[in-house]
């Protein structure tokens, strides 16, 4: 416990040595150096207890009214920690050449770093706080830093707004955060959060019913489950590529750690809880991967396609609630491993096509897909790193994302004696997954077709190039991640064992080794398979360069000749490739009700038009909903006002009367002794 105590004062240390009076080049080593350090430090106690070291606790005393501050690092924690440092740190070496044209400008560099180490700050806090107090000063810490971080190019209003947008909506969730706690207190007296679950194992009820419903609320609005996710892709939008990486990869991964580590504590679930996670983590993945079709700003898909990816990880975790409360551990293995393991492997390929995204951004300056193309021949890395994580993305072998869904699969078509409606509605559930994956790859192939493939579609945009070492150095990691956890599975499922292994001592212990000795056998098959089709992609890649290459030296050396009545296609332009909204218009038509497209027009004028044009966007029904429902009740308001006097006493006489009904009826209706 001492070193992350250490940790911690490293961190803040190095944040507030940002700040000083120095070069911004110097300020921003100092950040990455501080985060170094402390991920040194937190391995050093994090990495024993994930591989079957003891928990790691400490008491901290601190004054009335909280008491002691207790700290607990056990294996799910140390599992969230054990990648949330490093990719943090990652995450601040691409900012060192994505913030690279502020080095040498007015601007305070050193403050936009030390809100990274804030971050970092704030996983130590969370995955660590046993005590309800310093749990949430974490989560209020990483808030605010993420907010801060996404408000960097405060002078654009869409970027202030966004970030407005992101405050509320977190510090919403903050609030049914607070309310289920103030309840737990209430029936506890304790601020411990392991007492906090053991109320709620031994009192099942409408209380504990009222508790969870308030906790899945917060962590849904704070991981960006539909219907709560509509500050999400603006806040993505408005987001330096780094911070976009970060809060969707790492980030927001707090709100599924607190889920996950409210149920561990909690005991048995009732079955209704696995059902409703279920139902609500479909949702989820489905509206979100709707969404990522329709996009043509990148960040904006990548956005939406997080909605999808924390649906398919709640998925995992319902099916691991009704093995709790069926008392199976094969779906308690397979549930929850597979949620956890697709937590890891969505922050491995989410950060990476972040990073990719924002080194087209950084070279062409545009992120809106209609205006690139092209890209593949110029920056080639950048192209293969986005194509390896779609390929993920899109859960497909043989990389990363197609084991962690092949769990979940396999929990979905559980072999287990259940209700044949049981099965029939798991069986449904996995092939809505099924057309998730599907709807994934397609946006993948829309944004890798429109924007690497064919040619520029803007002339004016600058010369394609690929962006500098720092930028491209933490994507080529989060790549070569991708694909270790595609080729060897397992190596993903030892990181997940032993947080799987919490939730196993909760059924019958005779069996919980045979689920985990199963999910291993499956995982090692799967990563055999993997390794294969990755040496025969490699090959096929070489092949393929060979007879470009080819190719190409041949046109140099033959007269290039094209057909009399080609039609125009024997020297085709930029204006003849599919745009983004031609790829997908079928598709988007047939969802229409759920897919909102908007559509602005010029009609063309004259016999040589210029410039007429026709811009389709898909516009977030949730968001349009939630402003048409604030302007009503924005009206209703001013209508009233209006009607109302401010210096009329009946007013006053009628809003005091009011507040003495509701004081005299609380007094009445309230049970118990005073405290």
């Amino acid at each position: 416990m001492n070193q992350l105590i250490a940790a911690v004062l490293v961190l803040m240390a190095g944040g507030a040595l940002a700040l000083l009076p120095a070069r911004n080049v110097v300020r921003a080593s100092t950040g990455l150096i501080s985060q170094a350090i402390a991920l040194g430090l937190v391995w050093w106690v994090a990495l024993p207890v994930l591989f079957g070291g003891p928990d790691v606790t400490g008491d901290m005393p601190w004054a009335y009214p909280m008491g002691a501050l207790h700290f607990r690092l056990d294996a799910l924690g140390a599992f969230f920690l054990s990648w949330s440092l490093p990719m943090t740190l990652l995450g601040s070496v691409y900012a060192m050449g994505y913030m690279k044209k502020y080095f040498d400008s007015p601007r305070h560099i050193g403050v936009h770093f030390g809100l990274l180490n804030m971050i970092s700050l704030s996983f130590i806090l969370v995955y660590v706080g046993e005590h309800a107090v310093t749990f949430l000063l974490g989560w209020e810490i990483a808030a605010l830093s993420a907010w801060l971080l996404v408000i960097w190019d405060y002078p654009n209003q869409k970027v202030r707004f966004a970030g407005f947008n992101y405050l509320v909506s977190t510090h919403v969730g903050l609030i049914f955060l607070v309310a289920a706690i103030m309840i737990l207190y209430t029936n506890t007296r304790s601020w411990f959060l392991n007492d906090y679950g053991d109320w709620m194992a031994q009192n099942p009820g409408t209380v504990r019913n009222t508790v969870f419903l308030l906790l899945v609320t917060s962590f849904g609005l704070k991981s960006a489950f539909f219907p709560f996710h509509s500050w999400l892709p603006r806040a993505h939008a408005a987001a330096p590529a780094h911070v976009s990486a970060l809060m969707s990869g790492v980030i927001h991964k707090a709100g599924l750690y607190a889920l996950v580590h409210f149920l561990m504590i909690s005991g048995k679930p009732d079955e209704w809880m696995g059902w409703f996670l279920i139902a609500f983590s479909i949702t989820s993945a489905v509206v979100g991967g709707l969404y990522t079709v329709g996009q043509r700003d990148l960040k904006r898909l990548l956005g939406y396609s997080s909605t999808e990816n924390v649906g398919i990880a709640g998925i995992g975790f319902g099916v691991g609630c009704l093995g709790l409360s069926w008392d199976l551990p094969a779906l308690v293995a397979l549930g929850f491993g597979g949620g956890l393991l697709h937590v890891l492997n969505h922050a491995f390929f989410k950060c990476q096509l972040f990073y990719a995204a924002g080194c087209v951004y950084q070279i062409k300056h545009v992120i809106d897909m209609e205006r690139l193309g092209g890209l593949f021949k110029r920056m080639p890395v950048t192209a293969i790193c986005f194509i390896i994580g779609g390929i993920a993305i899109s859960a497909l072998p043989p990389f990363n994302g197609f084991a962690s869904e092949f769990l979940i699969y396999s929990g979905l078509f559980t072999g287990e004696t259940i209700n044949i409606w049981a099965k029939l509605t798991l069986a449904l559930t996995a092939a809505a997954l099924a057309f998730v994956g599907a709807v994934s790859a397609l946006s993948i192939t829309r944004a890798f077709g429109v924007i690497f493939l064919g040619t520029a579609r803007d002339p004016s945009l600058p010369e394609a190039h690929e962006a500098s070492g720092w930028m491209l150095f933490p994507m080529v990691v989060h790549t070569i991640g991708t694909v270790l956890l595609g080729v060897a599975p397992t190596l993903g499922l030892a990181l997940v064992a032993a947080p799987t292994a919490l939730f196993l001592h909760l059924t019958p212990d005779a069996l919980a080794g045979d689920a985990l000795q199963s999910v291993t056998g499956t995982l090692a098959r799967i990563g055999a398979i993997s390794a294969g089709l990755v040496a025969v992609m490699m090959l096929v890649l070489v092949l393929v360069l060979t007879l470009a290459w080819l190719r190409a030296r041949l046109k140099r050396q033959t007269p290039q000749r094209n057909a009399t009545w080609g039609c125009g296609y024997g020297a085709p332009t930029a204006r003849m490739q599919y745009t983004g909204a031609s790829f997908s218009i079928d598709f988007a038509e047939r969802f229409k009700n759920v897919m909102l497209m908007l559509k602005r027009q010029k009609a063309p004028e004259g016999y040589f038009p210029r410039d007429s044009y026709v811009i389709t966007d898909c516009v977030d029904a949730v968001e349009r909903r939630l402003f048409a429902v604030i302007n009503q009740g924005d009206a209703s308001a001013t209508d009233l006002s209006q009607k109302l006097h401010e210096d009329d006493p009946r007013i006053a006489f009628a809003a005091g009367l009011a507040a003495i009904v509701v004081i005299g009826a609380l007094v009445l209706l309230a049970e118990g002794k005073l405290p």
